[in-house]
């Protein structure tokens, strides 16, 4: 089963392009979902401060949201290579990487992420990728990994990210 047809939980959800005047309640909903993972690892919490300061800031990725009743309940960020994700990194990926997918605690689990996830495989398809990456922490974040894998990612060690003390995991989808 490709990403595309996994099954998503009715909602009232619009998956659109993220506009300006949303930059304040994405920022919040990554504030919020990215509140568990300041208090687990104290030694990350700055680099999360300074993700955040620099999500208004313009760049080649494509933003998108999650909507409901004109609510900002969801976020992602799709960059078409690793040039554009990551500053300072050096990671061989020459096609698109998630980023920045967050769903406000309170929705979680209600196939927002899906819906957010389904959004950027389609968009790196119509860019003509034939994968998607995404990094995450496996150990603060087994819920998000065991959805990536139930939507088709695979790990993809060659691509992990050392900061340190703190490790992130490589994921592939092929598309």
């Amino acid at each position: 089963m490709s990403v595309a047809d996994y099954p998503v939980k009715k909602n009232n959800i619009q998956i659109r392009d993220a506009i300006t005047e949303d930059y304040d309640s994405v920022i919040q909903v990554l504030q919020d979902a990215w509140e568990k993972y300041s208090l687990l690892h104290p030694d990350i919490s700055e680099l999360l401060k300074q993700s955040l300061l620099s999500y208004a800031e313009p760049g080649p990725q494509e933003r998108i949201v999650a909507e409901l009743e004109g609510q900002i309940v969801g976020t992602a960020e799709i960059f078409h290579s690793a040039d554009s994700a990551y500053d300072g990194y050096k990671q061989a990926i020459a096609t698109p990487i998630l980023r920045r997918l967050a769903v406000l605690p309170e929705w979680q689990g209600k196939g927002i992420a899906t819906q957010l996830i389904q959004e950027s495989a389609k968009r790196a398809i119509k860019a003509g990728a034939s994968s998607l990456y995404l990094h995450t922490s496996a150990e603060s974040n087994a819920s998000a990994v065991r959805l990536y894998e139930q939507l088709g990612f695979t790990r993809s060690s060659d691509q992990d990210i050392n900061q340190g003390v703190y490790s992130i995991e490589g994921y592939r989808l092929d598309l």
